[in-house]
């Protein structure tokens, strides 16, 4: 009676403790993980404000954890999102822009998955590993560029898409070449939601079938089971790839009709690149190797990845068998982070994205300090843009911050650090802008 009297009183604190930790972190204004967040946040849900962006300023783990609103930004950084416990506990997604830029980005999910209103880009060549059940409600997930989605697990660890939930595996452009594999798990697609391939660059890979349902997710009335493995559409002769089982080449989208072939943008898109002039404009150059009744661009820009506006529409040639140079400047680009993406417009209104460009009119890069080496103090002189804050850090070799100051920048502003405590060596000075920009220099301490 004892002991079991005594496993009680353990599991209560045990109970307890596990309430105890759980942590709200509340995101009303664009800030970076670190320090905002631990390294590890275990138990946690995160809610970010309309309108907000949560940068991951560097690797992170999540367990247990639920994010509501706002965005999600991360450039070639990892989210590492986990469980803890003996049994698997859902990571929740509600309502939340996750952009996910760089070619090193991983998105690892050991966790079941819940994304609900919620839209999920992957671009340039990042990648997302799920290996627990995933459940696409009223949600999209954009795989563009090179981007991949590899999903692994056991049948019971399913892909769901429902209430026009969309996997999109390539943004229109000839030059993607964007994948999704699933390994074991079982796809169901409802009604209305639908896997789509952009091109025949375009993978989709699964050797087993997918499964359908004419409902919105409600139940299992209506089911079908389609094979995509042998497919001879989009390859083989005529086309770039040959004929490979299971690959499933676009254009073509698979839904509640089966596998239905897709259109192909008439344009063949072979450069396209942004560039943060001097004079603080930036000018976008593309061109293209090919038009086959071609309309035209519209430039796009956006300032969190997630709302995008027209700022501009560049007339295409129309039709052309040779390459064809197109050049646009953004004379009044958005201070901190731009976004710009090209919309490829065809005389039939079908259309396709470019890769998205990120460029940051950084704040940092203004700033400077002085002297260098240094002995008893460093100056801080915080640049042009007057009421921004950002945050000065003194940090050792190990990593450490020894001193950190948070100020508004502006011309005239000068903030200090002193350093007779400090051994002679290298330091790191570190400034982040509340835009996401960060920029670190080496500081020589010397005695002599």
């Amino acid at each position: 009676m004892k002991t079991k009297f005594t496993l009680l009183i353990a599991l209560a604190t045990l109970a307890f403790i596990s309430t105890a930790r759980a942590q709200t972190y509340n995101i009303s204004s664009n800030s970076n993980w670190s320090p905002t967040l631990p390294s590890t946040c275990a138990n946690c849900t995160i809610n970010i404000s309309s309108g907000v962006t949560l940068t991951l300023n560097g690797s992170f783990t999540c367990q247990n954890c639920t994010f509501q609103g706002g965005t999600l930004s991360m450039t070639s950084q990892t989210l590492n999102i986990q469980y803890t416990g003996s049994s698997p506990v859902t990571t929740t997604f509600n309502g939340t822009n996750f952009q996910v830029y760089g070619n090193s980005s991983q998105v690892i999910v050991n966790a079941p998955l819940s994304i609900s209103n919620a839209t999920f880009t992957f671009n340039n060549s990042s990648s997302f590993t799920t290996s627990y059940q995933v459940d696409l409600t009223s949600s999209v997930i954009n795989l563009y560029d090179n981007s991949t989605m590899v999903s692994t697990g056991s049948s019971s660890t399913s892909i769901t898409l429902s209430k026009s939930s969309k996997i999109v595996i390539g943004n229109g452009s000839q030059t993607s070449k964007a994948s999704f594999t699933v390994s074991g798990p079982a796809v169901n697609i409802y009604k209305n939601s639908s896997i789509s391939l952009g091109n025949d660059n375009n993978e989709f890979i699964n050797w087993a079938n997918y499964n359908t349902y004419n409902n919105n997710g409600n139940g299992n009335g209506g089911a079908n089971s389609y094979s995509t493995a042998n497919s001879t559409l989009n390859c083989g002769s005529g086309y770039p790839n040959a004929c490979a089982s299971p690959l499933l080449y676009g254009p073509a989208t698979l839904s509640t009709a089966g596998t239905v072939p897709g259109n192909p943008l008439p344009v063949v898109l072979v450069g396209y690149t942004a560039e943060l002039n001097s004079d603080k404009t930036v000018t976008l150059n593309w061109n293209t190797q090919q038009e086959v009744n071609f309309s035209h661009f519209n430039i796009e820009r956006s300032q969190d990845g997630n709302v995008w506006n027209v700022i501009a529409s560049v007339q295409a040639k129309g039709n052309s068998s040779t390459e064809t140079d197109y050049s646009f400047t953004d004379n009044n680009p958005l201070s901190g982070v731009n976004y710009y993406r090209l919309k490829m417009v065809d005389l039939d209104g079908h259309y396709g994205y470019t890769e998205i460009k990120v460029l940051r009119s950084s704040l940092v890069s203004k700033i400077s300090f002085f002297p260098n080496p240094a002995r008893d103090y460093v100056n801080v002189a915080l640049g042009e843009a007057s009421g921004t804050e950002v945050t000065v850090r003194l940090i050792n070799q190990a990593g450490q911050v020894l001193q950190e100051k948070r100020a508004a920048a502006g011309n005239g502003t000068t903030i200090s650090f002193p350093l007779q405590q400090y051994a002679s060596g290298l330091y790191i000075l570190s400034v982040s802008a509340a835009d996401g920009t960060h920029e670190s220099s080496k500081l020589l301490v010397s005695r002599s």
